[in-house]
């Protein structure tokens, strides 16, 4: 297993929380900005087209975005891993029944689901 399929599953789970909430990379930048942390476009594109970030940065988008709750794909290397680390892995994961299972979030003892 090597670091490039680690990189494409960090930017794959990225771009499948934006196709979950309908962002494009422009308004992402835009929510960057609102939270103190100025990007540019261009710049954003090419570090999720590596696939390379800190991890302070993936919070950071993550936060930008939305996400209250992540569910971790498997590691590359194994099916559900080289799925979410595939060309289509951000299809893949946004399509996944279990990160939007009850709104993205684990489900909590006694927690009542909402209906309609």
């Amino acid at each position: 297993m090597n670091d490039e399929a680690w990189e494409r599953q960090a930017k794959n789970m990225v771009r499948a929380e934006l196709m979950r909430r309908g962002l494009s990379q422009e308004r992402l930048v835009q929510h960057l900005s609102a939270l103190g942390i100025e990007e540019s476009v261009p710049n954003l594109r090419k570090k999720l087209s590596r696939g390379r970030f800190t991890a302070v940065f993936f919070l950071q988008l993550m936060a930008a975005i939305g996400v209250e709750w992540l569910q971790i794909p498997e590691a590359p290397g194994t099916p559900g891993g080289d799925e979410a680390a595939g060309e289509f892995g951000a299809q893949a994961l946004a399509r996944s029944d279990r990160a939007v299972a009850g709104e993205g979030r684990p489900p909590r003892e006694g927690r009542a689901k909402r209906s309609g």
